[in-house]
């Protein structure tokens, strides 16, 4: 008799082969394939039927295509071999399945290897998973395959390259057959398959595209790898479930001293069923992915997991392995009796802080279960517990564990200045900037040294705190402290992150050129740091690239964003990953990538809300916004209205910093779209009114030009003067590339408003250089069409055939339709 967890296996093998998910299903299948007394029934021709439209096969569009190509012409009378090869759970028997649909659709027969003989009409074979076959049957193998070259028979055959066997091999390579590589599904392929979740590029990476790992690793599809195990001998079992619970790679030897037996034959046989797969370096081994490990694991009873776990981790001990690889299992099969499990787990969380910063929450986790509440090692445990909590992204959870410490200890985290550092960075992660401020004051006061690496941390804080609340000067002079304190305790990074803060605040004090030399600092001081380094502090990426942004140094700028986004995204510290694909996604922006943009701002935004950063989640939307304005694809307008309006929800009522900066962008929005009364009286509400009390010299430009354009368009001459005059003026103290090409272009307006076209160019001219200079490729498309239209409506063409041809050129690269029609307009008026 079969045992029970038997037949299941052999359910679940039928589910994998069949498409089907329930008994019912499975029934309704063997009913329509057996006659009344369970008989098979012979193979019909069948009167065409059309295929469903739910049987699109995700991904294997070109495949099903050709596969109905081949099809088509076997009703021709030409016949054709197809061997299709791939992992397991990559779509090999869906793609069979539903090519045999397509068949039947065209009133094609869909055959067997067993259906011979092939006759001279029209048929279908297919067979899958050949390399199970039976030795005595390839021969039938070898004469279907011949038949495909004189008969009209399209023969569609699909195996594992790992576990086909040395005659099956030889008999292909004698066949005229063509061979199709199955490859993974896309990311936007997977996204269609299980839904959009935060964590699906994640997913998408750990499975390698494969549909069945996809689904395997969300939790929808563990049975499908149940077929596998059936079958499989004691010690082969027992072998499975001991690389399972090892998780990742594993040596042999380990292996085998943990089973208490020689498992050679056994990780033979394994091997054999690519259920284990070698690695690197050798002789480690594996099994063939995590997604098999994380269904043999979960199937595995409690104690017999416990037991492993348990036994692993006494060997490893006895090895004297790595901490980090010890704690994995004692996390999992952790003993109060052993007090020294605790500290194993702290000292492993604290190793990973920043390369895996999850990772070390489950470990604080399961030391926290282990100690008594205020007892040793309980408040450095919740300490460092919080600190991952803000790393990952759960503030809030971190922000209430920092809380429950202030109220239950006395003098708990009030008189530990690291942990008010923590709380400060934490509230001002979700937008509680004074609540940031008080903590970190608290922190300061709090110190018994001023000069160690936490009085470094606090400082950086409030230098934070005071750019939100646009204390410039008060900024600069705690980003230069933290720069000063890092430098003497050999924080490299730490000094670059200060420096980067400094570089910002002496732009907004207009000192540039103090801004450009802390700058030059904190950019050689990041090309230096290694990413083992770099990932103790993020920010530091974050900084200088939103600086180097600032100042017009545009390559620079991704660069350094581009590898603090990599690392966030690697090590899972998920707090930074939005705002660094942020900023990114604006440099991309200004250097006129609007796809790379708006790929960046979609990653991020699928984060954001998640973080909870609200700051972020406004800059984002604004920064959307722009991009699909000048896009301009179908839908992508009422898409750039919509982000828009979610930017302006998130600023709500505040005048910090960025939010300041996002309703500026709101306002040159609404401009572009046509309503330029609106956008000025936004503009001016923003800056706290006609004197721009809000705005810095270093902003004052770009929206300077905007109001220029909305006096322009209201035919008010005067005021396009005195905005175009305002924007020279904030030039004149800070000169910069990019920022000249706004002011240039404001005095353009005004000259144009009074009629003087001649002035007008010229300043066009000077800001198409401005512009180009700086790489600011939508921005100098934009000017050179108004100077084309400027031109064309004084009748004067001489220069207008080249400005529309290089626009157009720009508008292609940037892959803006919104430039591109607005060129194809002027040139036909040309």
């Amino acid at each position: 008799m079969l045992s029970p967890r038997t037949i299941e296996s052999h359910i679940a093998r039928i589910y994998r082969k069949t498409g089907v998910s329930s008994r019912a299903a499975l029934a309704a299948v063997v009913t329509r394939n057996t006659g009344p007394e369970g008989s098979a029934r012979p193979v019909q021709n069948l009167a065409p039927r059309p295929v469903v439209e739910g049987q699109r096969l995700l991904g294997r569009d070109v495949e099903i295509g050709a596969i109905t190509k081949a099809l088509n012409d076997v009703k021709a009378g030409v016949g054709r071999a197809i061997v299709i090869v791939g992992d397991p759970g990559i779509g090999k028997s869906s793609l069979l399945r539903t090519a045999a649909a397509h068949a039947r659709s065209l009133g094609i027969p869909v055959l067997t290897a067993h259906s011979e003989p092939y006759g001279a009409e029209p048929a279908f074979a297919v067979l899958d998973d050949l390399h199970d076959l039976d030795p005595d049957r390839i021969a039938d193998v070898e004469r279907m395959l011949a038949a495909t070259a004189t008969r009209p028979l399209l023969c569609v055959v699909a195996y594992r390259q790992r576990q086909l066997s040395p005659p099956l091999a030889a008999a292909l390579s004698r066949a005229q057959v063509d061979v199709w590589q199955l490859g993974p599904l896309s990311v936007e392929q997977a996204r269609e398959l299980l839904g959009d979740r935060p964590d699906l590029e994640e997913l998408h990476r750990e499975a390698g595209g494969n549909p069945q790992y996809l689904k395997m690793l969300a939790a929808d599809g563990g049975t499908a790898i149940l077929g596998e195990l059936d079958g499989l001998g004691r010690v082969e079992l027992a072998v499975v479930q001991i690389a399972a619970v090892l998780g990742g790679q594993f040596h042999p030897d380990l292996l085998a001293a943990v089973a208490g037996l020689d498992p050679t034959a056994a990780l033979d046989a394994l091997t054999r069923l690519d259920l284990v797969r070698p690695a690197e370096p050798a002789p480690q081994l594996s099994l063939r992915h995590r997604a098999v490990a994380d269904v043999i694991y979960d199937r595995l009873e409690p104690s017999r997991r416990t037991d492993l776990h348990q036994r692993i981790e006494t060997e490893l001990a006895r090895r004297a392995a790595p901490i980090a690889e010890r704690a994995y299992h004692v996390a999992r099969a952790a003993d109060p009796r052993r007090p020294e499990h605790a500290t194993t787990l702290i000292a492993a969380a604290r190793g990973l802080l920043y390369t895996g910063p999850a990772a070390a929450a489950g470990h604080l986790q399961a030391a926290l279960s282990l100690l008594e509440e205020g007892g040793a090692h309980w408040y450095e445990a919740k300490v460092l517990l919080a600190r991952t909590r803000l790393l990952t992204g759960d503030a809030s959870e971190g922000r209430a564990l920092l809380e429950t410490l202030r109220s239950e200890i006395p003098g708990g985290p009030l008189g530990d200045a690291s942990a008010l550092a923590d709380s400060s960075r934490i509230e001002r992660r979700l937008g509680r900037f004074t609540e940031a401020g008080a903590l970190a004051r608290a922190g300061l006061a709090a110190l018994t040294d001023d000069d160690s690496p936490t009085a470094a941390a606090l400082h950086a804080e409030l230098a934070d705190y005071a750019y939100d609340m646009q204390d410039f000067e008060t900024s600069r002079q705690h980003a230069e402290t933290a720069a000063e304190l890092a430098r003497g305790h050999l924080d490299q990074v730490g000094e670059a992150n200060a420096l980067g803060k400094a570089a910002l605040a002496h732009l907004f004090t207009s000192d540039q050129a103090s801004a450009l030399k802390k700058l030059a600092r904190a950019a050689d001081l990041l090309d230096t740091v290694p990413d083992a380094t770099l990932v103790t502090n993020l920010e530091a990426a974050l900084q200088v690239g939103m600086a180097e942004g600032m100042v017009g140094r545009l390559a620079d700028s991704e660069r350094h964003l581009a590898r603090g986004a990599e690392l966030s995204r690697h090590t899972g510290q998920t707090y930074i990953h939005p705002q660094m694909l942020t900023v990114l996604g604006n440099a991309q922006l200004r250097s006129g990538n609007l796809d790379d943009t708006l790929a960046t701002l979609d990653e991020a935004d699928r984060h954001v809300r998640r973080v909870g950063d609200t700051a972020t989640e406004a800059v984002l939307m604004a920064l959307r916004a722009e991009a699909l304005l000048w896009r301009d694809a179908p839908g992508d307008l009422s898409d750039a209205t919509a982000a828009a309006d979610r930017a302006m929800a998130a600023v709500g009522g505040r005048m910090t910093s960025w939010a300041l900066a996002v309703r500026c962008f709101n306002a040159e929005f609404i401009l572009h779209i046509g309503d330029a009364s609106r956008a000025g009286w936004l503009l001016l509400d923003a800056a706290g009114g006609e004197e721009l009390p809000r705005f810095t010299t270093w902003r004052r430009p770009r929206w300077c030009e905007s109001l220029t354009q909305v006096a322009a368009a209201e035919g008010d001459p005067a005021a396009a003067d005195r905005w175009a005059r305002l924007a020279e003026e904030s030039i004149t103290q800070l000169p910069s590339v990019g920022r000249r090409g706004f002011a240039l272009r404001a005095r353009m307006r005004a000259h144009s408003v009074r009629g003087d076209t001649d002035g007008a160019l010229r300043s066009a001219q000077e800001a198409i250089a401005d512009f180009a200079e700086g790489g600011d490729r939508v921005e100098l498309a934009r000017t050179l069409l108004a100077a084309a239209a400027l031109s064309l409506d004084a009748g004067l063409t001489e220069s207008v055939g080249g400005w529309l041809k290089r626009a157009t050129v720009l508008a292609d690269q940037c892959g803006s339709a919104r430039l591109a029609a607005e060129a194809a307009r002027f040139a036909a008026c040309f």
